[in-house]
């Protein structure tokens, strides 16, 4: 997860916060953005919620 909050360095590695699974969703509704790597290419992104399609809601 990343801090908006950090600016421009939200997405460097000492800034990431861990999550665990039941508690992204609340950091999403926050603002944060969600580290995800890529299926295909395995490039490592932050995602905002608005982005993100949960597979239980489709």
């Amino acid at each position: 997860m990343a801090d908006p909050a950090l600016g421009r360095v939200k997405h460097h590695a000492a800034n990431q916060i861990a999550a665990r699974d039941d508690e992204i969703a609340a950091y999403l509704q926050r603002g944060f953005l969600l580290r995800m790597r890529g299926e295909l290419s395995g490039q490592v992104n932050l995602i905002a919620a608005g982005e993100i399609v949960r597979e239980d809601c489709v």
